[in-house]
């Protein structure tokens, strides 16, 4: 069994969050980690500013051509 869970809960809620069963193969159980909306948020709220700048630098190194 392959459980979702969001790996941002516990830091920014304290406690994880289980979002549910992803896969059903045979009694072992795994985990896949995501992130949740609740932690979406406070995750852009906090690095809003730095998210911002990257999208608004220029790419230079793939934007140059070969002359």
């Amino acid at each position: 069994m392959m459980i979702c869970r969001c790996a941002w809960h516990p830091h920014y809620y304290g406690r994880p969050l289980w979002s549910g069963v992803a896969s059903w193969r045979g009694w072992a159980v795994s985990f896949t980690d995501g992130i949740c909306s609740r932690c979406v948020q406070k995750f852009r709220t906090e690095h809003g500013k730095m998210l911002d700048r990257r999208q608004r630098e220029p790419a230079t190194a793939g934007s140059q051509s070969a002359a």
